[in-house]
């Protein structure tokens, strides 16, 4: 695949970006209020590979939405920082801008005042905001201004103005949230005079020069900013000369779901709001026409330049995933770019909670200063590396071992490599999970690790290899006796009943064992009941699924999943008790209470599932303990055999121990 528009250069204005693919602007809080040396391994990382034109970080431009610990540009600290940056990226010929945003209703002042906003609507997240007199509207216009001359002074090439996904000035614009009666109420040109006023000022700060744009999303709610506004304002702002590229995306944080697409939803999603709105560009060939979407090859990017539906195409999730998605497609070598899953465990979900960015599948994401693989040094004596256990966690620790030039050995007890997520890859919208243990199978065998299949490695086989280092990544399997986190003291009753199955039994039963009607018991809070709930929803059966959690998959809500999950699950023959506990089992019913009250419900339940926390396989590394008290090899667990938890740990910790290995300093023999 040769790539041949997306390898074409591109001009903003005055300035040419050497090629059509963009990293657009997402959180990622490394640096807590500045740019530290974190944010500048991550982008550089991303620039060394290729990528034209890269936008920083959501950029917080007046202290009354500092709260969020994004990149803080309300005073000329940060211009040294923008200089430190720029000059990296643009090192590698990849030019950079920046995103000048302010929350809004989202997020309050730095000294804890009242968030701000358009009109005194609450934030799905917080308090109501304070509605902003004309002299708050004055002072942010300047700030605006102010704070795109320190991008400029700081050696940046442009700045992207956001207009959209629910932050202040797409407040002002959408009818939902801007409920005005003054000249910055009302009407479309009304609603959109402070966004122009800001765009002035910006141009007024930065000159004719420096490249200004924005990023313009519709509400994607009812009686929001719809698609055809958003076409109105494109075409307002371009025959004005204000901007020089239009962003086109999705959503808002109203529906945060929209925003930031999961593994449930295709690539290309965002095309039905955000191709209607750069288009609204096509007569004016100076606006670049700029889109995301979940899009993760160059393939796709190609595909969508030549079709005419944009100039530019941002890569983002995958990037972040593989930093090299870029470089490795220019050469050839697509089928070795790390997938992205799709499923915002670590980038949304650590943005979103101000912990900072991070990746599933990739542990060097964010932390790229001293976990680059680019730092990896082969080993000048190479030890004998066995790995028991063929899932996420001992693939990634074999991967790292081979990398660094160990002689490696990878037990696996059953005919295939994956561990638990074959069966999680079975689920309906969960198939991308898949595609990380397929990457990681291709790569251990590339690199030439000795894999052995169907082979139950037990102490004889492990010490047969003459091992220096042992790593157990054996996993952890269901637990089914009942045990509920909640109430550890009242299990349920009848869980060796003959209906009674785990999540890894539920997806190779046959249709017409499962009856007509199930309950799907949820101790965790994560994806796991939520994928069974949807394999039976799909299946045709009624579900009653019973959480002791207050809520729906608590843990998926800070991933964007668990709103479009009950939605889907909500089309079928769907119940949901919160708050649950699972009393007794009996062929063809189950009893269920609540945690607080009294009251007992008796359901009809031909297949039940529970879904509880799981308990880690051990055996081997107790035995290798038991009888190893002077050890000739390092012993280390890592995932799930570890302590049961998520496919973030399970890469994190296979990676760590693959990646970090000292020999045992064994005992000199003395003679006398």
């Amino acid at each position: 695949m040769g790539y041949s528009r997306v390898l074409e250069p591109v001009m903003f204005n005055r300035l040419e970006v050497k090629n059509r693919i963009f990293r657009s602007a997402h959180g990622t809080y490394l640096g807590r209020g500045t740019i530290d040396d974190a944010d500048i391994a991550y982008h550089e990382a991303r620039a060394k590979s290729g990528v034209g034109l890269i936008t920083l970080d959501y950029t917080v431009v007046h202290p009354s939405a500092g709260s969020l610990p994004a990149i803080h540009a309300w005073d000329d600290a940060i211009i040294p920082r923008f200089k430190a940056i720029s000059d990296a990226l643009h090192r590698h010929g990849c030019k950079v801008f920046a995103q000048a945003a302010h929350g809004g209703m989202h997020w309050p002042h730095i000294n804890g005042s009242p968030a701000i906003s358009a009109s005194d609507l609450a934030s799905p997240w917080g308090p109501v905001p304070r509605e902003m007199n004309e002299d708050d509207i004055e002072e942010l216009v300047a700030a605006f201004g102010s704070a795109a001359r320190r991008m400029r002074d700081g050696g940046l090439d442009g700045v992207e103005v956001h207009f959209g996904h629910s932050y202040l000035i797409h407040q002002f614009l959408s009818p939902t949230t801007n409920i005005r009666t003054d000249r910055y109420g009302g009407p479309l040109e009304n609603r959109l005079r402070f966004g122009r006023e800001v765009l002035r000022a910006v141009r007024a700060a930065c000159g004719d020069d420096f490249v200004v744009g924005i990023r313009l999303s519709d509400s994607h709610a009812t009686n929001g900013l719809s698609v055809n506004d958003c076409e109105e304002i494109v075409r307002s702002l371009a025959q004005e000369h204000l901007i020089d590229f239009i962003n086109g995306s999705m959503g808002s944080y109203h529906d945060l779901a929209s925003m930031v697409p999961a593994m449930d939803a295709p690539m290309g999603c965002m095309l039905p709001s955000s191709g209607p709105i750069v288009s609204a560009a096509n007569d004016f060939r100076n606006v670049v026409r700029m889109v995301a979407g979940r899009f993760q090859t160059l393939e796709e990017a190609d595909q969508l330049i030549r079709d005419d539906v944009a100039d530019m195409v941002a890569i983002v999730r995958a990037m972040i995933a593989d930093p090299n998605v870029f470089s490795k497609s220019v050469a050839g070598k697509a089928d070795e770019v790390r997938p992205c899953i799709g499923c915002n465990q670590a980038c949304v979900a650590g943005a979103t909670s101000g912990s900072g960015l991070a990746c599933t599948v990739n542990p060097a994401a964010g932390r790229e200063a001293h976990l680059s693989e680019d730092l990896i040094v082969p080993v000048a004596e190479p030890l004998k590396v066995v790995v028991v256990g063929g899932g996420p966690a001992g693939l990634e620790a074999a991967r790292l071992a081979a990398i660094s030039g160990h002689d490696v050995v990878l037990f696996e007890a059953s005919d295939r490599l994956g561990g638990a997520i074959n069966h999680a890859k079975r689920a309906p919208n969960l198939r991308p999970i898949g595609d990380i243990t397929l990457w990681l199978e291709r790569e251990v065998y590339s690199l030439g690790v000795d894999v052995r299949l169907s082979t139950y490695a037990e102490r004889e086989e492990i010490l047969a290899e003459e091992p220096d280092a042992v790593i157990i990544a054996t996993g952890s399997q269901p637990r089914m006796d009942g045990w509920s986190a909640d109430i550890p003291g009242e299990p349920t009753r009848g869980t060796s009943e003959s209906n009674v199955y785990s999540s890894y039994e539920i997806f190779d039963l046959p249709r017409e064992k499962l009856g007509a009607t199930a309950v799907v018991y949820d101790d965790v809070g994560h994806y796991e009941a939520v994928a069974v709930a949807e394999y039976l929803i799909k299946a045709g059966l009624s579900v009653t699924f019973i959480t002791r959690h207050s809520m729906f998959a608590p843990k998926m809500e800070p991933t964007a999943r668990n709103a479009p999950a009950l939605r889907r699950l909500r089309e079928g023959d769907f119940t949901l008790v919160v708050r649950g506990k699972l009393v007794e089992i009996c062929q063809g019913n189950c009893t269920y209470g609540y945690l607080e009250g009294r009251q007992i419900v008796t359901i009809p339940a031909d297949t039940v599932v529970l879904v509880s926390n799981n308990r880690s396989v051990t055996d081997v590394h107790k035995s290798l303990l038991s009888r190893n008290a002077a050890p000739s090899f390092s012993l280390q667990l890592a995932g799930d055999a570890l302590s049961p938890r998520d496919l973030q740990a399970a890469i994190r910790e296979g990676h760590m121990a693959g990646r970090f290995l000292e020999p045992v300093v064994k005992p000199a023999i003395v003679t006398v």
